[in-house]
């Protein structure tokens, strides 16, 4: 975020709490109305691409590939997320940071939906779409992700909403409770 929102923070901060009651709905409104249906079509757009171009004749293939894609992508980009905060900063060069930045953005969408992708339709084409199927698959995940205390992770709106704040552009929030190595 402090990309796009370099110095406006600072001048938003000082304001007083009705201001920032304000603020953050506000914030809601423009997610809710402007936000929501923008990353649904990049979402369908983009995975509707790599369903004309990643592996078109086989389809589990073309699942393979974006899973892995995906899933090795968004892990780089998780381990190395303070490096790249390091070291792509606006000081080192606004316009190397505003062009990096963004190709990372573009990266890291891609990654996502590939990642998504590539699962969602491995499962489809291993499993079948049965009512029993979907259970078991959901059961066996839930409990999975119980297992490891990782539960919380899934919770998304409109069940859990963020409100921005001026934070590190490579920062990507997790739920776990760790510290990232520097």
């Amino acid at each position: 975020m402090r990309g796009s929102t370099a110095g406006l923070a600072d001048t938003l901060a000082s304001g007083s709490r009705a201001h920032q009651a304000l603020l953050e709905v506000a914030d809601l409104l423009f997610a809710s109305i402007v936000v929501a249906p923008a990353v649904v079509s990049y979402w369908k757009s983009t995975w509707s691409l790599m369903d004309l171009y990643v592996v078109p004749d086989d389809p589990v293939s073309s699942a393979a590939a974006c899973a892995i894609f995906g899933l090795l992508c968004d892990l780089f980009l998780c381990v190395f997320q303070s490096k790249l905060g390091k070291f792509l900063t606006p000081e080192h060069g606004w316009l190397t940071y505003y062009v990096l930045s963004r190709v990372y953005t573009y990266v890291a969408g891609v990654a996502c939906v590939g990642a998504w992708r590539g699962v969602w339709n491995l499962l489809n084409e291993c499993t079948g779409d049965s009512a029993r199927t979907l259970l078991s698959t959901t059961g066996a995940a839930t409990l999975s992700l119980a297992a490891l205390r990782a539960l919380r992770n899934i919770s998304a709106a409109p069940f859990a909403v963020a409100v921005d704040g001026p934070q590190d552009y490579f920062d990507v929030p997790t739920m776990f409770r760790t510290v990232s190595i520097s």
